[in-house]
């Protein structure tokens, strides 16, 4: 019975033994547990950081390409309006031009019929460019 007893106690030392190191071994793995939690949340954070970080790039890159493509269209919108004032201009001065001929002609032909009137004119015309 004294060998039954201590068989007994051997067993129950024996399993509080195990019990203990399965605890031990229980509360490392609650530790490793959490560290890969730990490593899981900050590996979560990078990504988000990451992500956050191309969606500012990608949006100042697709503002600066609006940007862009605006400063073109004003660019090019300026030089066809320079180009339309210029013909405007162009056409503007060959119509004051051909009014001036006509003007000028038919200025030159009353004045020719009538002799007095054109011997002055020359006349005033001459002096003045004697004054100039």
């Amino acid at each position: 019975m004294l060998n039954t007893i201590e068989h007994r106690e051997t067993t129950i030392a024996e399993s509080l033994k195990n019990a203990n190191e399965l605890q031990s071994k229980l509360k490392n793995l609650e530790l490793v547990q959490e560290k890969i939690i730990e490593l899981a949340k900050q590996d979560k954070e990078q990504i988000v950081r990451e992500g956050i970080e191309q969606r500012d790039k990608i949006l100042a890159n697709a503002n600066d390409m609006a940007l862009q493509k605006t400063n073109k269209m004003i660019d090019d919108a300026r030089k066809q309006i320079e180009r339309e004032k210029t013909a405007a201009l162009a056409e503007i001065k060959s119509q004051i031009a051909a009014l001036s001929i006509e003007i000028a002609t038919k200025l030159v032909k009353s004045d020719m019929e009538d002799q007095q009137r054109h011997k002055k004119v020359v006349e005033q015309l001459i002096d003045e460019i004697e004054l100039n």
